[in-house]
């Protein structure tokens, strides 16, 4: 028997992390300025309607009567979304998707002897070059030996 290949749409819960990721960029779009006012009605529409007791199909209806609440939720929300400004929409997209951490490149991968704040995040090292004695290899074995 054959092993049917399973299309990637269907592997996990894409769509409902794409749904996440639209909620959250129409969070985003509602509270940038850049975004004109009247596009802003669209979801406020959509949430009125959801929330106005005189539908298409009456809630009490079941299944559908639900069902058309989400269907004008979701298209209020794309239709936001696709009337947006697009750099504007670029813009979120691309500062959701970034990591929100900073970081450093690090020139050097073996960190000089006595300096290791160019690896760890302090102000200045704890201990300086100045206040630690310099030992040279002879030094090392001079305080090795026992005393005679």
């Amino acid at each position: 028997m054959k092993s049917r290949e399973i299309p990637s749409s269907s592997r996990g819960p894409k769509w409902l992390l794409d749904l996440f990721k639209s909620f959250r960029l129409a969070w985003h779009l509602l509270r940038d300025p850049s975004v004109p006012i009247g596009f802003k009605l669209i979801p406020l529409g959509a949430l009125l309607y959801v929330l106005f007791p005189a539908d298409f199909i009456p809630d009490l209806v079941p299944v559908l009567g639900q069902m058309d609440d989400l269907t004008v939720v979701l298209l209020g929300l794309k239709l936001f979304i696709d009337a947006c400004p697009p750099i504007t929409v670029e813009k979120h997209r691309a500062q959701m998707s970034s990591l929100e951490a900073s970081y450093r490149v690090v020139e050097h991968e073996q960190p000089q002897a006595g300096n290791i704040s160019g690896y760890l995040d302090i102000a200045e090292p704890s201990v300086h070059q100045d206040e630690v004695p310099a030992s040279t290899p002879e030094q090392l074995a001079q305080d090795s030996e026992p005393p005679a």
